[in-house]
């Protein structure tokens, strides 16, 4: 399966549709498609970081993966662009990063929310849709 992301704008929230082989691919496509809409070039640089979130199941892993990378950006200013999988599973993401330090925080993003949250089996991989809060 090839991986994607498509941006679906609503007046006050942005909707991610991700794709992506497996569960740890869809946490970079996530990441990826977070540093598009704040403008982040791709190029990565610097050393890897490692970056967890646990939660209860798979979907709240993703609304909590993507709070903790716009926590990073708003309190670090740093804006991860790659990523690795170290480990995941269906209650933790263990991810390496790498990204670049931003002059300003891009804050067009304020928060993952769990409104129309959703990730499902699909024929070559694993699908996901996940509305943000701009």
């Amino acid at each position: 399966m090839e991986q994607s992301a498509e941006i679906i704008e609503h007046t006050a929230e942005v909707q991610l549709r991700l794709r992506a082989p497996t569960l740890g691919d869809l946490a970079g496509v996530a990441g990826q498609a977070l540093a598009e809409l704040g403008r982040v070039p791709p190029a990565a640089g610097g050393a890897w970081r490692e970056v967890t979130v646990r939660a209860k199941d798979r979907e709240a892993l993703l609304v909590h993966w993507l709070n903790e990378l716009i926590y990073l950006a708003e309190a670090e200013r740093w804006v991860a662009v790659e990523f690795a999988p170290d480990r995941v599973t269906e209650t933790e993401w263990r991810m390496r990063a790498r990204g670049v330090t931003v002059d300003t925080a891009p804050s067009r993003v304020k928060a993952a929310t769990f409104h129309g949250l959703r990730i499902a089996a699909v024929a070559d991989g694993v699908e996901a849709d996940v509305v943000l809060d701009v």
